[in-house]
């Protein structure tokens, strides 16, 4: 596959019509992703259901204080975008006054927010999930996510999300994109943290991350990691 550095572009979701444009890549890239074969185990039967709540989680992730939606493409000889390859959702969390640099907020971001709480406020009084989704596995996996709060550190940034299309796998965007969280680290003297699946924590390890202790946070044999910073995090 002809794809080089040279013509792969990164850049910051700036709209929620762009972030719904992530969708179909997100649901194309977590079909068969362990965590939500336990939340959607009929994605394969019901594609919508699978989509709305990936549309969900991507307004999410573009209305959210302090979250950064990244997003790869190819450029095309004319200079053109093609469709996504590949996307990342960082997060920036504290209270300091770097971190507030990152938690700004905006009219379009408000407004994406209420909007996700009508849809949500609407599905609790409809009292129904949508067909293909089960809610039987969500207290497990919340209680094991809740147990690992204690052990972040105050300031820090988060990998939420991180995706490549199948059909790009191996050709380095997604190490860019988690790149440019660890830049952002480094620069800033926090850690870095994320939920790794096992499929993705050898290029985790290879990028500085370690286990966070020993949390697995359910049987798929996903675990928190960290990337400390010298002087900021020892680990135990």
């Amino acid at each position: 596959m002809a794809s080089t550095k040279s013509n792969i572009k990164i850049v910051r979701i700036s709209s929620l019509e762009e972030a719904e444009q992530l969708v179909d890549l997100a649901c194309e890239t977590f079909i068969d992703d362990y965590l939500f074969s336990l939340i959607v185990p009929g994605r394969h039967d019901h594609p919508e259901s699978f989509r709305k709540i990936w549309k969900s989680y991507l307004r999410e992730a573009y209305a959210g204080r302090g979250s950064v939606t990244l997003a790869a493409y190819r450029e095309d000889e004319d200079g053109a975008r093609s469709e996504f390859l590949a996307f990342a959702v960082w997060a920036r969390f504290g209270t300091s006054d770097v971190a507030r640099s990152w938690q700004g907020d905006s009219w379009n971001k408000k407004l994406a927010r209420v909007g996700l709480l009508w849809d949500q406020c609407l599905q609790s009084i409809l009292c129904q999930t949508d067909p293909g989704v089960t809610l039987d596995a969500a207290p497990d996996i919340f209680s094991s996510l809740s147990s690992t709060v204690s052990l972040h550190p105050k300031e820090h940034w988060s990998l939420s999300w991180l995706g490549v299309s199948p059909k790009c796998q191996r050709t380095g965007i997604g190490q860019r994109l988690l790149q440019w969280g660890i830049d952002r680290c480094e620069e800033e003297q926090v850690p870095a943290l994320l939920l790794a699946t096992a499929p993705g924590r050898p290029l985790y390890a290879k990028m500085g991350f370690q286990d966070l202790g020993d949390t697995i946070c359910h049987e798929g044999g996903n675990v928190m990691m960290i990337r400390p910073v010298e002087g900021v995090v020892k680990m135990v």
